[in-house]
Formats: structure tokens, C-alpha cells, sequence
């Protein structure tokens, strides 16, 4: 059982952060969101993409048969400083593309022999990969979609995030790296994201929303957070890829020093 102290600790600092949020922002693909409120300025003032010694150039790869379609932008990372991370970093996104292109040239053949031995007709497969860059400086954040269709009655989009601090030794940032320890960031994170939902007769009966994960997608947008999440996770399809804006009021002090220091 955790101490009264720990507790206490863990109470008064979500108290805090849940009594920053004066009017939640909510977005949420192919889900109308409430009419917005004017956003504040965000503390945190997140770069533009721009060079800053970092360059994203693009990896086209296209191919088209009768069987399967695939075009594919990857991005290509130069100029961090942790030249080791950086080629494990380019490798890993080549071989995840490489993986999926395989696994689109294996099925759309598989399924095209199997529709001349059945008489019905051809579906060619698709995979389609593209990337946006988020901001480019201390760190390094961009996002890659892959979009995959295997002849069903729609395809699966699916988004990797990555927040890469570079630093002497670079390192992909994950949710549960943000926070200065003490803070329950999972509970705090979850009831505004509840509070989101209920908030929004549009969408409040077609969510299943319990929590996050520690290592759950996130972004960070005009300073403020953002919360992601894959299709059928916590909404049905039509819902697309939900997200939840948390503004940067409500968090920023709750970051970590050289974490907030690398959104300046």
C-alpha cells in the first residue's frame, strides 16, 4: 500500500494539473469535434519544421504489377548528433517499409492465383507509406503512415510517432519520459481525455476509453500535447484515428528540465 505521503503527492499534483484545464481542445479523425474555443498561446513554443544541423530528405520506392501497387516516401534522417542512433534509426524505418512491401507482394500474388483457381475477380493489393515532419531542431519529431490494402472492404492505417531528442546520445522519447517522477501522469492524462469525450454528445456513445498506455503516440503540435490512437482501439472505424489535444498550459510545468528544454 502506498504511503500517505506518496498518496498525498499523487492527489495534490493531478488536482493541479486537471484544475489548468479550463476548456479542453478535442480532435479526432472523421469525428466532428464540438465548436472550438480560441486557443490560448501555448507555452511552449515548438518550432517550425526547419534545418537546425538535422535534414529529412525522402526514400521513394514504386512499384506496380497486376497483383499489388505500392508507393512509398520514407524519410531519411542526417545531422543528428549520435551518428550510431541515427544509422540504427534509418535502418529500422527502411526495414519496417521493406517488411510491409513483402508482406503486400506475398498476399497480392497469393490472392491473384487464387482468384483464376476460383473465378472471382482479381484485387490487387496497395501499400502506401508518407511521413510529415512535425519540427526539426532539439528535437526532431515526425510521424509515418502506412496506409495497407489487402482487397477487404477497406484498408488499415496505421501512424508510428517519433520524438527524437538529439542529444550526444539520441534517444526516441516515449510518453512516460516527459514527466518529472512523482506525478501520476497516466491518471491525470486519462480523466481529461474522459472528460473530452463526455463533453461531446457527437462521439461520447461511440467511445471505449479506459486508459493509456505508458508508451502511448504522441505529438507535439503549436506546443500543446497530443494523444493518439490507432483505429478500433477505443472507437469503431468510422472514427478513424482519434486524437486528444492536451493544451500546454495544463502540462508544461510537469515536464521534465531537459525535456522542456528541448521544446524551446
Amino acid at each position: 500500500m502506498k504511503s500517505f505521503k506518496s498518496l498525498a503527492v499523487n492527489v495534490i499534483s493531478s488536482a493541479i494539473l486537471l484544475s489548468a484545464v479550463a476548456a479542453p481542445a478535442f480532435a479526432a479523425t472523421a469525428a466532428k469535434p464540438a465548436a472550438p474555443t480560441k486557443p490560448a498561446t501555448p507555452v511552449v513554443q515548438v518550432q517550425k519544421p526547419q534545418a537546425k544541423g538535422v535534414v529529412i530528405t525522402s526514400k521513394v520506392i514504386q512499384q506496380k504489377t497486376a497483383e499489388y501497387e505500392a508507393n512509398i516516401s520514407l524519410p531519411v534522417i542526417s545531422g543528428l548528433t549520435d551518428k550510431a542512433f541515427e544509422a540504427k534509426l534509418n535502418a529500422d524505418i527502411l526495414k519496417l517499409a521493406q517488411d510491409e512491401l513483402k508482406a503486400s507482394q506475398i498476399g497480392g500474388k497469393q490472392d491473384a492465383i487464387d482468384a483464376k483457381k476460383y473465378g472471382y475477380p482479381v484485387h490487387p493489393h496497395a501499400i502506401d507509406i508518407s511521413y510529415k515532419v512535425q519540427s526539426v531542431g532539439k528535437l526532431v519529431a515526425f510521424s509515418v503512415q502506412t496506409y495497407t490494402y489487402t482487397g477487404g472492404a477497406h484498408g488499415m492505417t496505421d501512424v508510428t510517432f517519433y520524438n527524437i531528442a538529439n542529444l550526444d546520445k539520441a534517444k526516441n522519447l516515449q510518453l512516460s519520459d516527459l514527466f518529472q517522477p512523482g506525478y501520476d501522469y497516466r491518471y491525470v492524462l486519462n480523466n481529461l481525455i474522459k472528460q473530452q469525450i463526455q463533453t461531446n454528445p457527437e462521439i461520447k456513445d461511440m467511445y471505449n476509453f479506459e486508459t493509456i498506455a505508458e508508451n502511448q503516440p504522441f505529438s507535439f503540435e503549436n506546443g500543446n500535447l497530443v494523444i493518439h490512437f490507432t483505429q478500433y482501439e477505443i472507437a469503431p472505424y468510422a472514427a478513424g484515428m482519434p486524437s486528444f489535444t492536451i493544451p500546454s498550459r495544463s502540462f508544461v510545468n510537469l515536464l521534465k528540465p531537459d525535456v522542456k528544454a528541448l521544446l524551446q
